[in-house]
């Protein structure tokens, strides 16, 4: 079998982001965004890619990714959040 290219691994990890509105943050560094009421995700402070914590109501792009423990319960992991420009955020 063939190693792929950096080009094919590109396109192969490439990820979809999603949209959502931070809904709570602690000072442990745990929060969660909402993108509905039903559709929630975890996010840890290590992901955050801005020069700060994220403002509740905000709202940020975000990579999903499944959650660290399958079958538990837990919420989904909220991956490489960043802030989301005005211009981009449509109602």
């Amino acid at each position: 079998m063939e190693k792929p290219s950096k080009e094919n691994l590109i396109i192969m990890f490439d990820s979809t982001r999603v949209v959502g509105q931070v809904y709570s943050w602690n000072k442990r560094g745990f929060g969660l965004i909402f993108v509905t009421p039903q559709e929630r995700y975890f996010a840890h402070i290590s992901e955050i890619r801005m020069n700060r914590v994220p403002e509740l109501g905000e709202h940020v792009s975000f990579v999903v990714k499944p959650p660290r423990k399958e079958n538990t319960g837990q919420l989904p992991l909220a991956c490489d959040v960043r802030p989301v420009e005005a211009m981009e955020v449509r109602s």
